[in-house]
């Protein structure tokens, strides 16, 4: 008897360092990010509306890492502001037949003289005015051809697709004009697997659609993070797990524009 207890006692501590040692080497399971939906059912840009206002804004580790802020109008001005670090665009086009009108601001001297000369090479481009101060230096450009309604669109779809990082469940059961979905924490397949943990937000599309209308959203990723073993890992050796937070807003409908000043003073040097 003595010797079936033993036995069975040793097959159990066996079966309990196999269980550790499986949880070692592979998480519980994995979770498929917003990415690996079917396209038709992923977060998109609601660029299909004659007017309407949006912004965006990446913070990485408390520092902003992409900002920007767009209107079109239903007689047809668009103005775009993109602000990343040592770089700040203003764009500006009166109607889609119109010259856009760029001024950026870069904080980095050699960048600015490396940007300088690319516009001046670009026959497409004009270089209407240049400022330098201690801060930063100016450029002012002209650019004939092109949409920037377009160039709007893309800029908010970054945005967007930067929420595919992680998976959505719905929150929301009882709503009607909107769904909201909650960011999930998991661990998840990328170029190197990664876990996200304290993963907390909402994400509000329109009711049938999957266009998003808001997102104030943030989580912490720990990569490369493939298993328990390799996430102690880098949590015990590497920096803490990088916090990001995204915020997203469209909103649809008439909106005013006003021409910037700058813009004025541009028309008359071009």
């Amino acid at each position: 008897m003595e010797t079936r207890t033993a036995g069975v006692l040793i097959g159990a501590l066996a079966l309990c360092c196999l269980t550790l040692v499986v949880a070692a080497v592979y998480p519980v399971s994995t979770s498929s990010s917003h990415a690996n939906v079917p396209a038709s059912e992923r977060f998109e840009v609601g660029d299909d509306a004659d007017a309407y206002r949006t912004s965006g804004r990446i913070v990485v580790e408390g520092n902003v890492s992409l900002a920007f802020e767009a209107t079109v109008t239903a007689d047809g001005a668009r103005y775009q502001r993109l602000e990343e670090e040592g770089v700040t665009s203003e764009q500006y086009q009166a109607s889609p037949s119109d010259p856009v009108y760029e001024r950026l601001r870069i904080e980095d001297e050699s960048d600015a003289e490396r940007l300088r000369a690319r516009i001046t090479d670009d026959e497409a481009r004009r270089l209407l005015h240049t400022e330098r101060t201690d801060d930063n230096v100016t450029l002012v450009v002209a650019e004939n051809g092109t949409d920037l309604a377009a160039e709007i669109s893309g800029s908010a779809s970054v945005f967007v697709r930067s929420l595919y990082v992680v998976g959505y469940e719905r929150v929301d059961a009882d709503a009607t004009d909107t769904t909201v979905y909650g960011p999930q924490s998991g661990w998840y397949e990328g170029t190197e697997p990664y876990r996200v943990t304290d993963a907390t937000g909402t994400v509000s599309t329109g009711a049938d659609t999957p266009t998003v209308e808001s997102a104030s959203v943030s989580w912490k990723v720990t990569d490369p993070a493939g298993s328990y073993a390799e996430y102690l890992l880098v949590r015990l050796t590497g920096p803490d797990p990088r916090h990001y937070e995204l915020a997203y807003e469209f909103e649809g409908g008439a909106v005013d524009l006003d021409r910037p000043a700058w813009v004025e003073d541009a028309r008359d040097e071009s």
